[in-house]
């Protein structure tokens, strides 16, 4: 059964709205922790009656969850799946009460699983999120929970994420209550990880600006957390500020000096500056700690290729494309190192696949129809140049002069 959630203040007044679910039979409701955060009173509202919480069973404001325990029992109870096993691409179904309105349904997939730290991941969908559905349940297509929703800024209701399940687990056994009030006393705002998620989903958004700031907010509540520093280094890199992301990821590496990502990213961030040796340095170091990285590969091939290694660039793209098979980045340099070495049906096939994987890159559709144009398929390179002129005119523009030459 999906509730909606009712935060109160000291005179009973209502100051937040949100979803929830039950997951036992005795009335524990799963939501969300800045729904009920700095709460005096809760009220449930399930069906056509409103109940009382009688305290709360466990919080968990670092991923924003909360399980509190309504009054009654013999409670129809949703079945919990596990976010473990999902797929991007399948089919997810959120429901909750965006603006009140309750049980509203929407479908959408999953575009993507990110590991926010270590052993900490939070799921991105394109099915729509909303105030009022923030801790409401995610569904598979087979009817089990495998993600709680969470709305996080309401500037990009387009990137829509949810905490897995899984994270709710350990505080279902759980049966000794605690007053709201002594609870629920910290206020979300403050909490380091409300900036954090909200860094992550600006930089989702491709808007660094507002990340960068989101992880220096956060990181002025936890100054040792290194995931923080390392995606304030990304969104540095992103604005091309890149000895500033240096320095943040160098941070992150006096605190935590074999994390992996950290060192991918620093050598990236090497490589866009020029510093070749130095980038693969950092690249093969945090290799030899998560020799299953694609990026890394990816990065390292990238860096290979800037310095005219033409061998060590394909055998790094490659083994980032055995990796995962799935990144259409790889897949497109391949095509460009296929079509510098003049291997044009190669580089034709892989930028075909880095097309089928994301179809709106123009720097695919300019690679292909670069190739089309220097082997005489003028045809396919005028279809290229036409996707080219809704994704990105100014490329578009160029593979026309290449065409006609």
């Amino acid at each position: 059964m999906v509730v909606v959630v009712v935060s109160l203040d000291g005179q009973g007044q209502p100051t937040g709205l949100g979803s929830g679910f039950l997951v036992r039979e005795d009335g524990a409701v799963v939501t969300n922790y800045h729904v009920i955060s700095m709460a005096s009173g809760i009220k449930i509202k399930a069906g056509s009656m409103v109940r009382d919480v009688e305290g709360i069973l466990d919080v968990d404001p670092e991923n924003d969850l909360a399980i509190l325990k309504m009054a009654g029992k013999d409670f129809p109870k949703v079945t919990i799946g596990d976010a473990g096993k999902l797929q991007v691409g399948e089919k997810v179904y959120v429901i909750g009460s965006p603006q009140g309105l309750e049980n509203t349904i929407s479908e959408g997939i999953l575009s993507g699983v990110r590991e926010v730290a270590p052993g900490r991941k939070i799921l991105q969908m394109t099915a729509a999120i909303s105030p009022g559905s923030s801790g409401g349940p995610v569904f598979n297509e087979r009817g089990e929970v495998v993600g709680v929703a969470t709305f996080l800024i309401a500037d990009t209701q387009s990137l829509n994420f949810a905490l897995p399940v899984n994270l709710v687990i350990p505080g279902l056994s759980k049966k000794e209550l605690v007053s709201t009030q002594n609870a629920c006393q910290v206020d979300y705002n403050g909490i380091a990880a409300c900036w954090y998620y909200q860094g992550l989903a600006w930089g989702a958004a491709g808007k660094y600006d507002k990340a960068e700031d989101a992880f220096k907010h956060s990181l002025t509540i936890d100054s040792k957390n290194t995931d923080a520093y390392v995606n304030l280094g990304v969104s540095y890199a992103k604005q091309g500020k890149h000895e500033e992301a240096i320095q943040m990821l160098t941070q992150a590496l006096k605190i935590e000096p074999n994390q992996p990502e950290a060192l991918s990213m620093l050598g990236a961030a090497y490589s866009d500056m020029g510093n070749y040796k130095e980038a693969v340095t950092a690249l093969k170091k945090s290799l030899a700690l998560e020799p299953g990285n694609a990026r890394t590969y990816y990065n390292l091939a990238i860096t290979y290729g800037k310095t005219d290694q033409a061998a060590q660039a394909m055998e790094a793209v490659k083994e980032a494309i055995r990796l995962e098979p799935q990144l259409p980045e790889a897949h497109g340099y391949l095509g460009v190192e296929y079509a510098r070495m003049g291997r044009y049906p190669e580089a034709a096939a892989a930028f075909k696949a880095a097309i089928r994987l994301g179809p709106d890159d123009p720097r695919m559709h300019f690679g292909l129809g670069k190739v089309y144009a220097l082997t005489g398929d003028k045809a396919s390179a005028l279809e290229e140049y036409k996707i080219l002129k809704r994704l990105n005119p100014v490329g578009a523009d160029e593979l026309f002069e290449l065409i006609y030459k």
